[in-house]
């Protein structure tokens, strides 16, 4: 059982995040928009342990209802841990046309609690309705929120890693791509 397994819709709003090289200077980091236009990006937070800014109303403002079992499960004795220094980033396989968050949900609980650090799955659209560049947008997208928002998930913003399998594993390396691309930090690993 983990803490945290929330279900987030993020609206498309551009946003601006500093360059790796000047911290003064920024870029606009737009929302997705290939093929079927502007919409919210999804993704799922799972965290073994309850963390600062996991709960925040901010937070909860972004979940979206899956029915069924409740998305954060909080007793009346849970206590919240400090941030932690480091978050996982994982876009699933699939080949592009198949899978979600969901379906690796069992693996990624399991890396939560093993490796002590919460997780944001992101559930890209999908091909044929979605084609290339739909899921390297929304995967970009999301990696720029989290390094912004990074108080909502409960990491200091400190270190981050990306992992995938199949088509994940190419987000993976296309997302940091994008990153040098743009010029914001690349991500300290990928798995």
């Amino acid at each position: 059982q983990v803490k945290v397994n929330r279900a987030l819709s993020v609206p498309p709003v551009p946003f601006d995040l500093p360059l790796a090289a000047n911290h003064r200077a920024s870029v606009t980091i737009a929302p997705p928009s290939a093929h079927i236009g502007t919409a919210p990006v999804q993704m799922r937070l799972i965290s073994y342990d309850l963390r600062e800014g996991q709960d925040s109303e901010t937070l909860l403002s972004l979940s979206r209802s899956e029915g069924g079992a409740i998305s954060l499960s909080l007793g009346l004795k849970t206590k919240r841990l400090p941030s932690s220094p480091c978050l996982l980033i994982h876009f699933h396989g699939g080949g592009f046309v198949a899978q979600t968050s969901k379906s690796h949900e069992p693996y990624l609980k399991s890396w939560s609690q093993d490796l002590g650090v919460p997780i944001l799955s992101v559930d890209y659209s999908l091909a044929p309705e979605a084609p290339f560049p739909r899921a390297l947008e929304e995967c970009f997208y999301a990696y720029c929120w989290a390094l912004r928002n990074h108080h909502l998930l409960g990491w200091t913003g400190e270190k981050v890693c990306l992992a995938g399998d199949s088509a994940g594993g190419n987000l993976c390396v296309t997302t940091s791509m994008r990153a040098a691309a743009f010029g914001v930090r690349m991500p300290d690993g990928i798995v």
